[in-house]
């Protein structure tokens, strides 16, 4: 007989996730050119809620930059949100549905983050503490947010910060270099040149933690490797963690259950360890 889990791991991810996307709030966080982005908004129960406004973590789903789906998070929100924190999950301009590039993708990452901070006394959370988390092209436009000073929607008003507090980032895109990827997929060499984030590393960056597999064909995990280890040089926290034999998207609950709570429990000590949320009493436990 099958356990929940097992069960559970082979439901299809697209109708689970859109299930739970159902259970979130909606709300409009940015029109531009007529598009209204969504961000869908899941809040911690009352008896899990802290007295004091609350963290929150921002998701944006993994893309390239051209398709994906915002309910990809899904279940990573609903989870967070019973540790007491904010979890959301932004929509934001990609290629196949809003024909745009990777520049519109970052500003729309600067624009959430203001969002959050212009918004925060009516959303009862804490600015300062404000995780900014993704896969593969949305883990650049949040890790881009907090590493460049470019990229803002022209008339943004830029002196409220779009730099989230830490960084949550799976399969990341880092290099947009020739040799990287993504490099085409900017307008200009200039735009992608500005938009490498391995040429953005400095001191006083957020603390962040990486989850890449060994055996991922489409992000090499070298960069990722490689990232977090100029991110030490210049004494920035930067958790790496590496899977073996694992691809592209293996944290996603329908890869493997199994890498999506393990992944999700490193996120969880991370948080823990960051002030964002308290300890769980009882520990790890199974997740659904």
């Amino acid at each position: 007989m099958q356990s929940n889990e097992e069960t559970l791991a082979k439901a299809p991810l697209i109708d689970r996730n859109r299930e739970l996307l159902k259970t979130a709030r909606e709300e409009t966080y940015k029109t531009v050119n007529g598009i209204n982005l969504p961000v869908f908004i899941w809040e911690p129960e009352a008896s899990k809620a802290p007295t004091y406004p609350k963290s929150v973590v921002a998701f944006f789903y993994s893309s390239g930059w051209d398709n994906g789906l915002v309910s990809q998070f899904a279940p990573h929100c609903v989870y967070l949100a019973s540790r007491g924190m904010m979890a959301m999950a932004f929509d934001y301009r990609v290629g196949v549905r809003h024909g745009a590039t990777p520049v519109e993708a970052m500003q729309d990452a600067r624009s959430a983050m203001r969002w959050l901070r212009l918004n925060a006394v009516e959303l009862g959370i804490n600015q300062g503490k404000i995780v900014g988390a993704g896969g593969s092209g949305g883990a650049h436009i949040i890790a881009a947010a907090a590493m460049l000073k470019d990229f803002d929607e022209p008339g943004e008003d830029g002196n409220t910060s779009c730099a989230p507090n830490a960084l949550a980032l799976f399969n990341p895109v880092l290099d947009t270099s020739k040799k990287g990827f993504g490099f085409d997929r900017f307008a200009t060499p200039d735009q992608a040149k500005k938009a490498n984030l391995m040429g953005a590393i400095a001191k006083g960056l957020p603390p962040s933690v990486i989850f890449h597999g060994t055996h991922d064909r489409v992000l090499p995990i070298e960069s990722s490797a490689n990232f977090a280890h100029k991110m030490k040089k210049k004494k920035n926290q930067c958790d790496f963690l590496s899977y073996e034999g694992q691809g592209h998207g293996f944290f996603n609950f329908n890869v493997s259950f199994d890498f999506y709570q393990s992944t999700l429990n490193v996120l969880d000590d991370f948080l823990v360890a960051q002030g964002f949320i308290e300890p769980d009493p009882e520990g790890h436990v199974d997740l659904m």
